[in-house]
């Protein structure tokens, strides 16, 4: 899968649906969980988030 690439501590930006709503985070991704979907991100602040893989629109 191609998400495994990223996981390789660069900084990067998604744009993701949550709640009918768009958002923007940029951070570093710090693991995939393919089982439940999940994409973990953390931010410059090292405050940590999850993403629905299904909500992502755009990585860049």
């Amino acid at each position: 899968m191609f998400l495994r690439q990223f996981t390789n501590n660069r900084m990067i930006t998604i744009d993701y649906d949550t709640n009918g709503t768009s958002k923007t985070l940029k951070g570093k991704v710090c693991g995939v969980n393919l089982k439940e979907q999940v994409l973990f991100l953390k931010d410059e602040k090292q405050k940590s988030f999850s993403i629905k893989l299904s909500g992502i629109r755009h990585i860049h």
